[in-house]
């Protein structure tokens, strides 16, 4: 055991950002599939997983920023890829 070693505490949730929404991790959202169901459904019929419902917005605006976050998250993974070839001229 090291001497000095500070000791192990939980982590606090993340405060609100400046827009009041909550940073999280990619591991705490849900998956594409369920926001698309819940879409599909209405947030009427299928309520928002705990992770995406935020204190004081209305679901399906919480649900539309879901999926913005889910879909940023993904392209930013994404390479260019290389441009297709031009179309041959107008005969």
């Amino acid at each position: 055991m090291l001497k000095n070693a500070p000791e192990h505490t939980p982590q606090e949730p993340a405060p609100p950002t400046a827009g009041g929404a909550h940073v999280t991790s990619a591991a705490t959202e849900p998956s594409w599939d369920d926001l698309v169901t819940t879409a599909l459904l209405g947030t009427d019929r299928r309520a928002l997983p705990a992770s995406v419902h935020t204190p004081g917005k209305e679901a399906p605006i919480a649900l539309l920023d879901a999926a913005a976050l889910q879909t940023v998250r993904r392209r930013a993974g994404l390479r260019a890829a290389p441009a297709a070839a031009l179309p041959e001229p107008a005969a």
